[in-house]
Order: structure tokens, then sequence, then C-alpha cells
């Protein structure tokens, strides 16, 4: 099961859920989520912090958007509009999922994005490296993006054996 976040009441607070496998999020909003283990390989996840983001992510100069360090279980991202160049055209415009992990293990997830009028549907996603920042981007509108089934990848067990 998939909660949607509705972004009415929670902008810019403090948000201590109760952990589940999934939420989806609205562009335009700046989240922090603490990764709880299920088992020895995955996660549940809880919100700590849900914020609007209403700047478009300048794709052409790496601003900070991110939290320099994060907990070793916590993941921050921001899912906004994105831009290359200054220009206002439709056709630089992207729509942008910028994560960091602050977990010391390469995690995988799920991803499923909304579109206008449309139900929701998976989309590819790569792995979260160890604070390093990740960045997605997709070429049409997205209203919607439900992040789920959040696990260790198998890139640890390469990485350990290396």
């Amino acid at each position: 099961m998939i909660l949607l976040v509705s972004g009415f009441g929670l902008y810019g607070q403090d948000h201590d859920s109760i952990p589940q496998a999934g939420f989806s999020f609205t562009r335009g909003t700046k989240v922090t989520i603490q990764l709880v283990p299920v088992d020895s390989v995955h996660y549940n996840y809880r919100i700590l912090k849900f914020e609007a983001y209403h700047e478009d992510i300048d794709l052409d100069n790496d601003k900070k958007i991110l939290s320099d360090t994060l907990a070793d279980d916590q993941i921050e991202f921001v899912f906004s509009y994105g831009r290359y160049g200054k220009d206002e055209k439709e056709k630089d415009l992207k729509i942008v999922l910028e994560l960091k992990s602050g977990l010391k293990s390469i995690i995988d997830y799920k991803a499923d994005i909304q579109v206008p009028n449309k139900e929701f549907a998976p989309t590819s996603v790569v792995e979260l490296l160890p604070n390093v920042k990740t960045r997605e981007y997709w070429p049409y509108q997205i209203d919607n993006i439900a992040l789920h089934s959040f696990h260790k990848s198998e890139l640890n067990s390469y990485y350990k054996n290396k």
C-alpha cells in the first residue's frame, strides 16, 4: 500500500510518520526520510521532514540543495522542476528528483510516477550510493512520485568482495 502525502498542513514541519513501505509526494517538495529495517535487506521508512520547494533546480550549476551530511539511516530528496539555462522555454523544462543517502550501503528502491490524468506507472531509477548526490530526470510533466521497496543493493556484496 502506498500512502499519498498531501502537502496541506505539512509544509515546513517536522513530521514523524509511522513507517510504511512507501509514500507518494507531489512535485514541489523537499523531504527527509528515515529508513527503518524490516529485515537484514529491506526497509520501510518514515517521513521526518516535509516542506515546500518552489524553486527550479538549475541543472547547469551545482547549487547546494541537499544537506552536506545526513544521519546513517536517512535519505533526503527534492522533487521539483529543473531547467538547463535561464530560458523559460518549455523544451528546457525537466522534472527532477535529486536524492542523497546517508546510509553506508548502496540502496536500491522503486519509483512510480503519475503524469497528468493518468494512474501511477513504474519508472526506472538508479541505486543510491553513500553520500553521493543522484539526479533522476524526466522530459515531461509529472505531478506525483511514489518511492517504495527500499532495500540493500546486490552491488554491496560485489564491492565487498573486491
